[in-house]
């Protein structure tokens, strides 16, 4: 006879919460909601168990003792009970699994004490044939017997009974049954080569009691998966002086051409030491010749981590000023200032610099900059989601100090689905497939032109759609920030460029930076950040592991 029912149990399998219990007296909740909202009883973790959607679901209380019910509130990935995913109400047994989204959190539901009853159906799992691939689909077929367990027992006592020579005869008569079903069905029970088919998204294996489909790599999976997740980011800025929040200009000089006697303007450029340039810099206001040192029209990638809207990139798209700056064609050379004799005078001609970066300047006007003159500015930074024409604005929430990433945020009622990351610590090994998604500015892009319904605006309007582009590659090489050295007489190594993957996806070009690269799994394993080209035209990409852009997310401690 079933006891009365004390409480309601909670065992977190895995999660923010993994190996832990929650307690719920049975007479005080008839209804256990579950969501990352403060307000729920059954409290997920809001940065950790991203997966889990403010208003998940509930588990309430049936009016017969001891039966329950589970209920998905449409949530963004889902919930799964046993590993099928439910749709409404679903009844909920003692015993069973819950998963919030497909690879999001688990707990088993339990009660206190443990009614007796039928035990909850438990989702078989076969081990893979080939370790790198992974189970994604486990059908059971019940295994073919001669007779039943029960029947052959039965059998057994009976032929006790008998002499020795009549149960002899029964097992042999058994075997020779079992033997004839076994070549009968040995198609369904030995696989064939068609079975394994190179190239294909799945592999069958069948083994005499289950069918296991595993996963292989597969691009057009992953495009499918996250399409709607990586983002296509416009941005521009400008140097400001930081006291006053006045534009920065690089100033021009007018000069006359002595055969034609036409006025031409030249940029002007100062050397700060010996083969070391800068633009020679001045407030608006006070530039008679000049240009802003500003940037527009530049494009870049990112992907949503978080369901309220943040978005990892690279920190050269959300903080350009730190990166090195590309002056326009007009300004590709100029006129060089040079300190002669204590004065400074313009001593010939000279191209502009390759590697100036506009926050690190150390002159302003001709003389040193002292303390924080020079800040960089956002003109605008907007997101707009793949094959949609809303531009929705960004803004900057925080940069790494460590790496090339940076973490923005739009706002917006929509609940937004984030990737998958690899948080669990594995490294990437050489030689291993990924894929990369992004905007590269090479790829077409899709047009599209409609008339306007605003009132008075009777004009037609056109608008580029983001269509984003995936590209397959292997990691070639894993370039290490430092590590230790096996020779006793060295103390270990020192990247200058840091830590990187470097790629063989090698089509992909400016405006791929800040998009995802996945694993074969679907799971971000590194953001996309540079590339170069040898003068012989070899290319090679590189991506930054997603580790940097993880700590971003959690706050990591740098003095233990």
């Amino acid at each position: 006879m079933n006891k009365e029912i004390k409480q309601i149990i909670i065992r977190h399998l895995s999660g923010s919460k993994a190996n832990q219990i929650e307690e719920f007296d049975y007479q005080d909740n008839n209804t256990i909601s579950f969501g990352r909202a403060a307000h729920n009883q059954l409290q997920f973790d809001v940065d950790q168990d991203s997966a889990v959607s403010r208003e998940h679901g509930a588990i309430e209380r049936g009016e017969t003792a001891g039966t329950f019910t589970i209920t998905d509130h449409n949530s963004l990935n889902g919930t799964y009970v046993n590993g099928q995913k439910i749709t409404g109400s679903h009844h909920l047994r003692p015993g069973d699994e819950v998963s919030l989204g497909a690879k999001g959190p688990r707990f088993q539901f339990d009660l206190n004490p443990s009614p007796v009853g039928e035990a909850a159906t438990q989702l078989i799992q076969i081990p893979a044939a080939d370790p790198t691939m992974e189970h994604s689909i486990v059908e059971t077929t019940p295994a073919k017997q001669g007779i039943g367990k029960e029947t052959f027992e039965r059998a057994i006592f009976t032929e006790r009974k008998r002499s020795q020579k009549t149960l002899i005869s029964v097992i042999g008569a058994i075997l020779l049954v079992t033997t004839a079903l076994g070549y009968t069905f040995k198609d369904q029970l030995i696989p064939s080569k068609d079975d394994f088919t190179a190239g294909t998204d799945t592999v069958k294996v069948i083994t005499n009691t289950t069918t296991v489909v595993e996963e292989a790599f597969s691009p057009a999976r992953i495009a499918k998966e996250n399409t709607d997740k990586v983002v296509f980011i416009e941005f521009g800025f400008k140097l400001i002086h930081a006291p006053t929040g006045d534009d920065i200009y690089h100033q021009y000089t007018r000069q006359k051409d002595e055969k034609t006697g036409k006025e031409y303007v030249m940029p002007l450029f100062i050397e700060m030491e010996p083969g070391v340039i800068e633009p020679l810099l001045g407030l608006k206001k006070d530039v008679v010749e000049g240009a802003p040192i500003a940037m527009s029209s530049l494009s870049g990638t990112g992907f949503i981590v978080d369901e309220d809207g943040y978005i990892l990139t690279n920190k050269h798209i959300a903080e350009p000023w730190k990166y090195p700056y590309t002056f326009p064609r007009e300004a590709s050379q100029g006129l060089l200032y040079q300190r002669v004799e204590g004065k400074w005078k313009i001593t010939g001609r000279v191209k502009a610099p390759a590697r100036w970066i506009p926050s690190e300047s150390k002159f302003f006007g001709r003389e040193p900059v002292s303390g924080k003159i020079l800040a960089g500015e956002s003109t605008y930074m907007n997101v707009t989601f793949a094959k949609t024409d809303s531009r929705i604005n960004a803004r900057m929430v925080q940069s790494s100090s460590n790496h090339d990433v940076a973490m923005i945020k739009v706002d917006h009622m929509a609940e937004f689905a984030p990737v998958e990351l690899k948080e669990d610590g594995a490294e990437a090994v050489q030689g291993q497939k990924i894929a990369v998604m992004g905007y590269p500015g090479i790829s077409p892009t899709v047009i599209y032109g409609r008339a306007t319904q605003e009132f008075g605006r009777a004009a037609g309007e056109v608008k580029v759609v983001p269509d984003p582009t995936i590209t397959d590659g292997t990691i070639g090489k894993i370039i290490r920030g430092s590590n230790l050295s096996n020779n006793a007489e060295l103390s270990g190594y020192y990247s200058p460029m840091g830590e990187y993957y470097q790629l063989t996806a090698s089509e992909t070009g400016a405006g791929n930076s800040g998009g995802p690269v996945f694993d074969k799994d679907g799971k971000v394993i590194a953001i996309f950040a540079a590339s170069t080209t040898s003068a012989e035209g070899a290319r090679i990409t590189f991506a930054i592991p997603i580790k940097y852009g993880l700590d971003l997310m959690h706050l990591t401690p740098v003095i233990q």
